[in-house]
Parts: C-alpha cells; sequence; structure tokens
C-alpha cells in the first residue's frame, strides 16, 4: 500500500510540476476558466481510462474504445433525431457500448483468442458499423434539452461533475467489491486466480463489459459537446486512454495500478496540451512530448519491477527520481522551443494577435495558406499564431485547440473547420467570448450554426462546387464524353468534399456517355486513396478516369495507377495544384488539377480579421478566391521556379 502510495504521489507530483511550470511560462494558463478548461479537455480521455484501467490491471488490453465510441454516439445522436427522449437515447448509447464490451470478453473469454486480436477486430468491426449506421456522414440538429449535459451547474461543468462521480463509484469497485478484487488477482496471476476459485471467465467478461460501457458514456457526453456525432469521431482514443493508465501507474504486466492515477495521468495529457498550445508549440512537437512522457512511465514501471526483484529499498528510488525530473526537463524544452517557434511563427510582434487554425499542417495545401498568412500578419504589424491537429479528421483536438485559444484572449481566429456541424458549438464559445472567427477553405452548416446561435462574419475560400464543375467539363471534354469514371471523395457529409463531389457530376452532366461507376471515401489520405484505387482497377478493369477532390488522394491514386502499368490508360484529375501534383502534370502522368489559391485565402483571412479589429469594418459575408484547371498547356505558369 505504501508502495502505491508513492508511485501516485510521484506522478502527481508530475502534474504539480507541469501546472507551475506552464503557470509561469503563460499568463492566461492558471486562470479558474483555464484550469476548468483543462479539466473538461481531460474528461473524455479519463472516462476511457476508467475502462483501461480494469481491463489492464486484469492482463488484458482494449484497443476497440475509440471505434466504439463513434458507434455509440451515432446511435445516441439518430435517436434523438428520430425523437427519442434523452434519457432513451442515452441509454441506448450505453447500451450499444455494453453490447461490444461484452462481445470482446465472451470472445475473448471463451474463444481463447488473446484480447489484442480481439479488440482490435472489435475495432475494426465497430467503426465500419459505424460508417454503414451514418451512411459515413455526421449526424447533427439535437435538441437543446441534450446539450445541458456539455453545460455546467454553480459554475463547474457537466463534464467534471460526471468525471468525479464515475471516478469515485470506479474507485470504490475497484477497493471494495469483489470485482475489483478478483480483477487484481487474474492480473496477477490468472491461473493462481482460477485454481483458487475465482470465476475468472464470468470476471473477464463484466471487465470488458465495463470497458465498452464507459466508451458509451464517453460518446455521449462528447455527442452533446459537439453537438454532433461522425463516424471518425475517437480515431487513436484508445491509445490516448491507453496513455493515461499507463502514466497514472497502471502497469502493463497486469496486477497493479488505481483509478485515480489513471485520472492523474489524463489530467497530465490534458495539461500537456493544453500548455503546449498556449505556448504555441507545434502539433508535432506537441505529440513527441506527450509520447516521451508515456515512455517515461513505461521505463518507470520496468525499472519499478526490476528494482523490487534484485533491491527492493535501494537502487531503483534513485533511478525514479532521475525519470521524473528526465520528464519535466523534457517539458521544459519543450516550452522553450515551443517559445521559440512561436516567435517565428508570429509575424508582426504587434498588440494584436490573429490565431489561424487550419484541419492540419501536414499537406502543402496548408503550409501555403500559413506562409502567406505569416507574410501578411508581418506586413501589418500583428502576431499569427498557428495551431492546428495532428490529423484532420481529429475534430475534437480542434475544438480543445480553439477553447485554448478562448483562454488566451486571442484578438481574431481563422477557422478552416474540419467538422462543418461538429465545431459550431466551438464557434459559439468564441462568439460569447468577444472573438470574432472568419471561416478559410471550408464553410459550416447553416443550419447547425443557427440552432446553437452560432455566427462567423465571413468565409474566405473558393467556390468548391464551381471548382468541381470545372474538373467535370474539362474531363468530359477529354473523354469525348464517353467512358467509367471513378471519384474519390474526402470526407463523406463535409461540405468541402460534398461540394466538390456535386459540382463534379453537375459538371459531367451533358455527357450521358460518361458513367460513374464507384464514389468510396479516402479522407483527404494519399496512402488511403492508394488503397481504394487498387480496388477500383480490380473492381472496374474499364475504368478510363479518376476525380479525386484533393491532390494528396489523385497522387495516391496515380500511384496505384502507374503499379497496376496503366498510366497511360486512365486520366487523374485532382484539386489544390500541390507542388506534386504540378510536377507530375508536366511530366504527363496526370492529366490536371484545380487550383484553388491558398496563398490569397491566407492573405485575405489575416486581412480582413486584421481590418474588423482595428476598425471595426466587417468583411463581406462571402469572399471567394478564384478556381482554375491547370494542365500540361498552362502549368508552367503555376509551377515553382525549380520545377520550371
Amino acid at each position: 500500500m505504501v508502495r502505491n502510495l508513492s508511485a501516485r504521489l510521484q506522478t502527481l507530483f508530475v502534474l504539480i510540476g507541469l501546472v507551475v511550470l506552464f503557470g509561469i511560462a503563460s499568463p492566461h494558463f492558471l486562470t479558474t476558466d483555464n484550469l476548468l478548461n483543462v479539466m473538461q479537455q481531460s474528461a473524455i480521455n479519463a472516462i476511457l481510462g476508467i475502462g483501461l484501467t480494469f481491463v489492464i490491471i486484469s492482463g488484458g488490453i482494449d484497443l476497440s474504445v475509440g471505434s466504439i465510441l463513434a458507434l455509440c454516439g451515432l446511435v445516441t445522436a439518430d435517436l434523438l433525431v428520430g425523437g427519442a427522449s434523452v434519457p432513451v437515447a442515452i441509454l441506448g448509447g450505453v447500451a450499444v457500448g455494453l453490447a461490444c464490451g461484452l462481445i470482446s470478453g465472451l470472445v475473448t473469454t471463451f474463444g481463447k483468442i488473446p484480447p489484442f486480436i480481439t479488440t482490435l477486430g472489435m475495432m475494426l468491426v465497430a467503426r465500419s458499423a459505424a460508417k454503414i449506421y451514418s451512411d459515413s456522414k455526421p449526424i447533427s440538429g439535437l435538441p437543446e434539452s441534450f446539450r445541458a449535459l456539455s453545460g455546467d451547474i454553480l459554475g463547474i461543468p457537466v463534464l467534471v461533475i460526471v468525471v468525479a462521480v464515475l471516478y469515485v463509484f470506479a474507485h470504490l469497485v475497484l477497493t471494495r467489491t469483489k470485482l475489483g478484487r478478483y480483477t487484481y488477482a487474474i492480473g496477477g496471476n490468472e491461473q493462481a486466480a482460477w485454481l483458487s476459485g475465482v470465476p475468472v471467465g464470468r470476471y473477464k467478461i463484466a471487465i470488458y463489459g465495463l470497458s465498452g460501457l464507459m466508451a458509451g458514456v464517453a460518446a455521449v457526453l462528447m455527442t452533446s459537446r459537439l453537438n454532433a456525432a461522425s463516424p471518425l469521431t475517437g480515431e487513436m482514443y484508445e491509445l490516448y486512454a491507453i496513455a493515461a493508465a499507463v502514466i497514472g501507474g497502471v502497469s502493463l504486466m497486469g496486477g497493479e495500478g488505481r483509478v485515480l492515477g489513471t485520472l492523474i495521468g489524463a489530467l497530465i495529457m490534458g495539461t500537456l496540451r493544453n500548455g503546449l498550445n498556449a505556448l504555441n508549440v507545434p502539433s508535432a512537437l506537441e505529440g513527441m512530448v506527450v509520447g516521451g512522457v508515456l515512455v517515461a512511465a513505461v521505463v518507470l514501471d520496468r525499472a519499478r519491477h526490476r528494482g523490487e526483484a534484485k533491491a527492493p529499498v535501494g537502487g531503483w528510488r534513485r533511478y525514479r527520481k532521475a525519470l521524473v525530473v528526465g520528464v519535466l526537463a523534457v517539458v521544459a524544452v519543450a516550452g522553450a522551443v515551443g517559445i521559440r517557434s512561436s516567435a517565428k511563427m508570429i509575424g508582426g510582434g504587434g498588440d494584436l494577435t490573429v490565431a489561424f487554425v487550419p484541419k492540419a499542417l501536414n499537406s502543402p495545401f496548408w503550409g501555403q495558406m500559413q506562409e502567406a498568412g505569416e507574410a501578411e500578419a508581418e506586413a501589418l504589424g500583428v502576431n499569427l499564431v498557428s495551431l492546428a491537429a495532428d490529423r484532420e479528421t481529429d475534430v475534437e483536438r480542434q475544438y480543445q485547440i480553439i477553447e485554448n485559444l478562448i483562454q488566451q484572449r486571442v484578438d481574431a481566429i481563422l477557422l478552416a473547420p474540419s467538422g462543418s456541424k461538429e465545431l459550431v458549438p466551438a464557434i459559439r464559445k468564441a462568439n460569447d467570448a468577444g472573438i470574432p472567427v472568419l471561416l478559410l477553405d471550408t464553410r459550416i452548416d447553416e443550419r447547425a450554426a443557427a440552432s446553437v446561435g452560432a455566427e462567423v462574419l465571413t468565409y474566405i475560400g473558393s467556390d468548391n462546387f464551381e471548382g468541381g464543375a470545372v474538373a467535370g467539363r474539362y474531363l468530359a471534354a477529354e473523354l469525348a464524353g464517353v467512358g467509367e469514371i471513378a471519384v474519390i471523395e474526402g470526407i463523406s457529409g463535409h461540405e468541402t468534399a460534398d461540394q466538390r463531389r456535386l459540382g463534379f457530376l453537375s459538371g459531367i452532366e451533358g455527357s450521358p456517355g460518361l458513367r460513374v461507376v464507384a464514389s468510396q471515401t479516402a479522407n483527404w489520405e494519399r496512402a488511403r486513396a492508394y488503397t481504394v484505387a487498387e480496388n477500383l482497377l480490380q473492381a472496374h478493369p474499364d475504368l478510363r478516369a479518376v476525380f479525386a477532390a484533393n491532390d494528396e488522394m489523385a497522387l495516391g491514386a496515380l500511384e496505384a495507377i502507374d503499379a497496376a502499368g496503366r498510366i497511360s490508360e486512365i486520366a487523374v484529375i485532382g484539386f489544390d495544384a500541390i507542388p506534386d501534383a504540378l510536377a507530375n502534370i508536366r511530366s504527363g502522368r496526370m492529366l490536371g488539377s484545380v487550383a484553388q489559391f491558398p496563398s490569397e485565402m491566407g492573405r485575405l483571412g489575416v486581412k480582413h480579421a486584421v481590418e474588423l479589429v482595428r476598425s471595426g469594418q466587417i468583411p463581406p459575408g462571402e469572399v471567394l478566391t478564384r478556381v482554375e484547371l491547370i494542365d500540361a498547356h498552362n502549368v508552367d505558369d503555376f509551377a515553382p521556379p525549380e520545377q520550371r
């Protein structure tokens, strides 16, 4: 007991050290609102962590909770939209999570299949089920009464209250009930537990059922927070929950750990993300720091076990102290690097700060937009802070970034929303804080915005429908109005992806000989588009052309077509005119791409934001940048100098 207490105190000291560090580094970190913000942002991970704590202590693992979360959220939202009462919808979502967990437990126990394999299978099944259930589209339009779950009681967020209640309950279950005692026994030595009369199978099923139940509860709360549900929600969340448990002292070897340690672990991760945002640390470095803390926690656990075997009182404790100091040192270095990085990202050093929040910063498109925005900020003498999620599909992370920027009291936010419906509540929070929001590249859903009273002042970007139509008309002419075409979409249900697809279909309407034989999503990703294209080539041997909703996907499809030896037979046209696409157009491998000039979006976004804040000049409701088809005839006019 003393040893466990020592381990928990050690983790608590790391959390306190982080709070102190970020409090010194950022004047906005230690405010009451921001600390409550950290708790809210840690809540979903903390709830998932409860289930993972029981599973890992029992010697197992659960890789399915992120996918189960997505499925449960969609079921809850669908029931609400269908007219079910709030309690019924909540019970429905939670019941689905419980059922998924019980299935994993049953298969693991009676099938004698390792939990890694079982839950990996459930992860894939639940994610696919979520996409099928929702037709790969988000569900929104939820009643106001359901939104109360994301409100507050006496100034304390409901999310925080729910987490506190759940952790008290989980602590009592783990320490005062048979389920808790048998969880430790199974994880310590499953064979010995069985020989001593513990019904191992029954309790393992219950443990995985509890993990699924917690995923269902987390799904309900996240759906309320986002005011929508998406089949892509929860990607990578299972890894975050495992990380929270391990950082909190739960041993991957089984048989050890406390839920309160997991709570501290989740708060450490939430504090890291919030604090690094406050220091304007790039997302890539943010992941490095969180990963470093996780690795340090695992090394700490292994060192402790070795120390107990060899020298229970001696050397390992010195090792432990060194590791704790090392973790804090890593964070301190990250903070210093973040400050330096932010100095590079911030342009003019003036008294105004504009935040640029793209979907991600992992493609040339967003890089061009950022560079142009930084140049304009420097010319106007204002600061530009750029923060983004690691993936374009991570809506919850973008939501958190907006919340953190509100706490930093930036003067304006330039947002390219990852979800046209899910980001609406975050925009409303910015509105309430008096921070104007201007949209870049992607619109938000007007009905979803109206439902919560969210307001954006302008949309700055291309006409995606017209861009798709330009591509369609061009391709129809190139194919002489005859042939089979495949469409590779971005994210189904996403405004940008839908508009480009619909525009393309409009562009080929005048050519009845053209037939779209397949339309599949690839989430804007090159690697996924490669796989999709491989499958399309097998299913449609007479395919003559591919239209991809962005160049990353077009290039993935191009490589698959090249690998099949059909590069001269199938025309590929993309969207964005990024340098890689232009190089392939110039070489004759790719037919064309629709240019939409992200540099103009970045420049105009900063320009209008600054005019608004400085002089109150309200920008037009819509500022459309031009679209233009780039092919072999004009590519040299657009290619960078090194390609000419």
